[in-house]
């Protein structure tokens, strides 16, 4: 992160603009926050949308990536096309890339590995199944958070009848992560981010990028990716099976993202790699465990000792206090807060901030059971202190159904500049 800049905007959509979280060629991108939750801004450069054709079709395109079923992607929470500067919004992750983290910390034992490569091949299995072409996977757009690892930054993704260049005859992309298909200016398919992930999981592996470094010269790295091949020896067995079939360099014969998934569960599962707790942390669960169990046992023995082996008979047994049932608790999570919002009680009530929403529009469905009534409410606060005058609060409210661990919701509405707004929260007892 850093500080903004003077010129830099304070205020993108309804996001408050809080510092700058880089910048490319395609873009610069900061973190926002609406009130309830933090997001990576994009502002789109202006070369990418030369005409309304262009605009039309990015603003399809986030359309469609709003229709990703996979947590491995970051949701997009909100955009504006037809803004000047264009820009989109993704949940913010808490997390450094794939890149800063194999440059500090070295290559990824097998085992997290394939936690790696499960989560990126999955990414781009739900990307590439609602017809999007992401065109930039490299290792700085794949973030890794606590909770696994997010394919980020869609500014320059195409749909599946673009080519490999801009109108202005400008490569889009890094070309150490490129397919050789880029450098031809073809058609390209799915199966260019199929190739990148190659080259990102051949990183991630080894520390190295099998076509050399970004700062490497573009007609070597072209030659490369062209015409060598890398060097499997550095990668174990399981590792050459997948990363093999990515880096082929016919299109045709690559294979996809979905097919990869399902070819690196398998290996996992016959490989014992499917285990997701490393050794130390489970041998330090185990003893935390053995402690409580023995501090259990030690504090019967105790009671034990102190009650039933004293012979005196005069010892007063006080008559038990009445039982009081506290009230219940529950814990409601609005999809990319890291915070719940809590309290007591058989109702829930949690708030989230937006701009310029119609009340009459909103609407709440439970994605647990969609037949489960009644649903909850929501009603829209004008200058309500915990969003601000600037927007609007959104307060949802219903019963809390302490006899399921939890429940999931949408809530979906619009604005009076038209655009939609989808919130994903939870409710759950606490």
């Amino acid at each position: 992160m850093e500080r903004l800049r003077a010129g830099d905007p304070e205020q993108i959509g309804p996001w408050q603009i809080v510092n700058r979280l880089g910048a490319g060629g395609m873009g610069i991108v900061y973190m926002g926050t609406n009130g309830t939750r933090a997001a990576a801004i994009k502002i789109v450069r202006d070369f990418l949308l030369e005409d309304p054709a262009s605009r039309t079709r990015l603003a399809r395109e986030v359309t469609s990536l709003k229709k990703v079923k996979s947590k491995y992607v970051a949701e997009i929470v909100g955009a504006d096309i037809d803004a000047s500067p264009a820009w989109i919004a993704t949940n913010y992750v808490d997390g450094p890339s794939l890149k800063t983290l194999i440059e500090n910390e070295g290559s990824l034992s097998e085992l997290h590995w394939f936690e790696l490569a499960s989560e990126l091949m999955s990414a781009l299995a739900g990307v590439h199944a609602v017809g999007v072409i992401h065109r930039d996977v490299k290792p700085s757009n794949v973030l890794m958070s606590a909770t696994g690892a997010r394919l980020i930054d869609f500014g320059i993704s195409f749909s599946s009848d673009a080519t490999a260049l801009t109108r202005t005859g400008m490569v889009a992309g890094t070309p150490t992560w490129f397919a050789p298909e880029q450098f031809q200016n073809t058609k390209i398919t799915t199966a260019v981010d199929n190739f990148a992930a190659g080259s990102i999981l051949y990183f991630a592996a080894t520390g190295t990028s099998p076509w050399g470094n970004e700062d490497t010269s573009v007609a070597n790295t072209m030659n490369q990716i062209l015409n060598k091949d890398p060097d499997l020896k550095l990668l174990t067995e399981n590792q050459r099976i997948i990363i093999g079939q990515l880096l082929d360099k016919n299109p045709k014969n690559r294979i996809s993202a979905a097919d990869c998934s399902g070819l690196i569960e398998g290996i996992r599962e016959s490989a014992g790699l499917t285990h997701t707790q490393n050794p130390q942390s489970a041998g330090s669960m185990k003893k935390k465990i053995a402690i409580a169990a023995a501090a259990v046992i030690a504090l019967g023995a105790f009671a034990f000792t102190q009650f039933s082996g004293n012979s005196d008979s005069s010892i007063t047994v006080a008559a038990p206090s009445p039982t009081v049932t506290p009230d219940p608790m529950w814990s409601a999570l609005i999809a990319g807060d890291s915070v719940p919002q809590t309290g007591k009680g058989k109702l829930f009530s949690l708030y989230l901030c937006d701009q310029a929403v119609i009340a009459d529009s909103l609407k709440i469905k439970e994605l647990t059971n969609p037949a489960v009534t009644p649903t909850p409410t929501a009603k829209v606060i004008t200058g309500d202190d915990r969003c601000g005058s600037e927007f609007d609060t959104i307060v949802v409210s219903g019963p809390v159904n302490f006899e399921k661990e939890k429940r999931d919701y949408v809530l979906v509405g619009s604005t009076r500049a038209g655009f939609l707004i989808q919130y994903e929260f939870e409710v759950s007892k606490k």
